[in-house]
């Protein structure tokens, strides 16, 4: 069940993401709720699963998208790798704190995309894109973050067994 519940969150986020998020965007760009995902897994779960996520759900954007292959999951797999590794020296609770680490992932991410595709590619990317997208991309993410955080916390809140008869008496 517990692997099961998070490959249908996934499944969820990834058919929002590329469903219903463009009646949302702003100038052309659409919250990552894939990165959200990985940091989410990084700041919650064990350093296999925060690293795992990261790699998993890399691939599958990375398969999904069309681009170059290994971009998402290289990002990905360094934000769930940095966050499960710094989960217990840093302070990741509250509103403020997860939008400031998301737009710091949102900015390593885009910088990422950014310097893979113009190296790879030969500058297929344009140099606007740092100063324009990358910015709004970021804001976008510590904005929609903090509140999937709350919604995948009450999710994991559910799935948690009820324990009956503990404190009874």
């Amino acid at each position: 069940m517990y692997y099961l519940s998070k490959i249908l969150i996934v499944v969820i986020l990834f058919s929002i993401q590329t469903t219903w998020l463009d009646l949302f965007s702003v100038g052309g760009v659409v919250p990552d709720l894939a990165l959200i995902w990985v940091v989410y897994c990084g700041v919650r779960f064990s350093k296999t699963t925060g690293v795992g996520s990261g790699i998993a759900t890399g691939i599958l954007q990375d398969s999904l998208s069309g681009g170059l292959l290994g971009v998402n999951t290289l990002s990905k797999s360094f934000i769930g790798l940095f966050f499960s590794a710094l989960k217990d020296k840093i302070f990741v609770e509250g509103v403020i704190p997860v939008a400031f680490f998301l737009i710091l992932s949102s900015l390593f991410d885009g910088l990422v995309f950014y310097f893979s595709m113009n190296t790879v590619l030969q500058g297929e990317v344009s140099s606007s894109f740092l100063y324009q997208s990358l910015p709004v991309y970021s804001f976008y993410n510590g904005m929609i973050g903090p509140v999937l955080f709350l919604v995948l916390n009450r999710f994991q809140d559910w799935l948690k067994p009820k324990n009956s008869g503990y404190g009874m008496g």
